[in-house]
């Protein structure tokens, strides 16, 4: 039933949208491109993640890039070139014991992809966590766990750490999978389809939870050390009254930053999650942070730049309002949002201001891109690869 629920309300809140939407026809706004992001390449993973809720993003590590498919192909390329070193498809591996548990021929995967000391961790929808040899793909072990990873896995501290959609925080031992801990958090019975990736910080596992809730384990054990409140339900309808932490937290300098649906932008103190301030933005996207500036996407499509020592909004761009916006990224001196008609959005950091438009893929832009000092990367909904430069 809970499952079910998940599902539903996923649908009701993009129906909501989209009847929101309907009503009035939505415009971009009129944009003179003062930059001219530059293609580097474009390559093709797998099927992509098609219309399927996904925690799946690619990850740049040095001169490498890896990416996977919902379907079950897993790839390394080279940065510079798009070039693919290897591939590897999880569909194939033990026939006899993999492929049965996988339906429709595809291995679901939606979790990943997670690079730590020379290994990749991936989830799927079916329970399973892998993890493969970053080197040449090689699969070095794969373990059941009790619910569906949709959210990348977390690394540090001698651990990977999975978070369920059943709210169940797995503790695994990164040579062999073998589970070191478990602790199960509470779930209401309507969630959003979505899960906030774990953070290891500072020997502990900071989580987020569908009840509005976010909390540390000791990572050694799984013990909790705190848990705070930062949204309660409020409304009359059940849209209303979600209340999901599925923002991935960050941390800095001992502070944590976290937001929820129908909730605040709350900072705190990591070591004993004393409130240090709080805002009122609400989110289920990834935020971002570049110095003392967090950027966010709020669950109508507004984007935000806020102090993060005082909470202070330095601007707001409502420009893009209920246009299916992904989670920002920065780059160099931009901010770069992507929407579900497969534009990207180039934004000047400082300001707020728009500074370009790229059309690149129908299919959509479901997840925030990636980058480094030199390169940002962006996947779209039917697996293209796509790296952009600015000089």
């Amino acid at each position: 039933m809970k499952l079910f629920a998940k599902f539903t309300v996923a649908l009701l809140v993009a129906l909501t949208l989209s009847a929101c939407s309907s009503k009035e026809k939505l415009v971009l706004p009129d944009v003179q491109n003062s930059i001219n992001p530059e293609k580097v390449w474009q390559s093709k993973v797998g099927k992509g993640v098609a219309h399927y809720e996904s925690g799946l993003t690619p990850a740049i590590v040095g001169d490498k890039v890896y990416a996977a498919s919902r379907d079950g192909i897993v790839v390394a390329k080279n940065l510079s070139n798009g070039r693919t070193i290897w591939s590897f498809d999880l569909r194939s591996e033990g026939k006899s014991s993999l492929l049965a548990r996988f339906s429709g021929d595809t291995a679901r995967i939606a979790g990943g992809v997670t690079f730590n000391d020379n290994k990749l961790y991936l989830g799927t929808e079916d329970g399973d966590v892998f993890a493969l040899n970053a080197e040449n793909g090689q699969l070095l072990w794969r373990v059941p766990v009790k619910g569906e990873v949709i959210a990348s896995p977390a690394t540090g501290d001698g651990l990977v750490v999975v978070v369920t959609t059943a709210g169940t925080v797995i503790a695994l031992d990164p040579q062999s999978g073998e589970q070191r801990w478990t602790f199960e958090d509470e779930q209401p019975a309507l969630t959003i389809r979505g899960v906030s990736e774990p953070v290891i910080e500072a020997g502990g596992v900071i989580y987020g939870s569908g009840t509005g809730r976010v909390g540390v384990l000791i990572a050694e054990r799984g013990y909790q050390a705190w848990e705070e409140v930062i949204a309660t339900p409020q409304g009359s309808t059940d849209l209303s009254r979600l209340v999901d932490v599925d923002a991935k937290p960050i941390v800095v300098a001992g502070t944590l930053y976290t937001i929820a649906y129908n909730g605040e932008l709350v900072a705190m103190e990591l070591r004993s999650g004393r409130q240090i301030w709080k805002r009122d933005y609400a989110s289920f996207r990834n935020m971002a942070i570049a110095g003392n500036v967090l950027y966010l996407v709020d669950s109508t499509g507004g984007i935000y730049a806020v102090d993060r020592r005082n909470g202070s909004e330095i601007w707001g761009q409502q420009g893009l309002q209920r246009h299916f916006l992904t989670g920002p990224t920065v780059y160099k001196d931009y901010l770069v949002v992507g929407d579900n008609k497969g534009n990207l959005h180039w934004l000047n950091r400082e300001t707020g201001e728009f500074v370009a438009r790229q059309s690149l893929d129908s299919s959509g832009f479901y997840r925030q891109a990636v980058a480094n000092e030199d390169y940002i990367l962006v996947t779209s909904r039917n697996g293209e690869l796509v790296l952009l430069q600015v000089p």
